[in-house]
């Protein structure tokens, strides 16, 4: 089984990232929270259709409510960052912990800007730097 996930998009991010979007190999779409940080990062998943998914980042929808009511009820994922990659499975219980879920309250902001990562070779680091010169983008080396 591959239980590999790619993330698609990044929705809130310090220092790692703490919420973002992740597809498996059959493009099934994972919302994924940051809950641990000690060791690696391990993060708490629930499927999301893509109409849910664009009712959260359109602001009409709080994150608390999707994982305390997940599309398919009592599934959870359990996945750590590990290797370079995101690796999930099924969380063995019917619920998580309440130190896994997130408040109350947290919405999406309808206009926020979405931040995109690229991942370029070291040697085509100037046609990074040219990018940014023309296009006005902010960048970490």
């Amino acid at each position: 089984m591959n239980n590999k996930l790619t993330i698609d998009r990044i929705l809130d991010f310090c220092d790692v990232p703490q919420l973002f979007v992740a597809r498996d190999a059959f493009d099934t779409i994972y919302l994924c929270l940051l809950y641990d940080d000690e060791t690696s990062c391990q993060y708490t998943a629930i499927r999301i259709s893509s109409n849910r998914l664009q009712l959260f980042l359109n602001g009409e929808e709080d994150l608390r409510n999707l994982f305390d009511n997940p599309e398919t009820p009592f599934e959870y994922f359990d996945v750590e960052y590990r290797d370079d990659d995101y690796y999930f499975e099924p969380h063995q219980a019917a619920s998580v912990g309440e130190e896994r879920l997130p408040l109350s309250g947290y919405k999406m902001s309808g206009d926020e800007h979405e931040a995109v990562v690229v991942h370029i070779p070291v040697k085509d680091r100037n046609l990074l730097k040219d990018l940014v010169r023309k296009f006005g983008w902010a960048c970490v080396f």
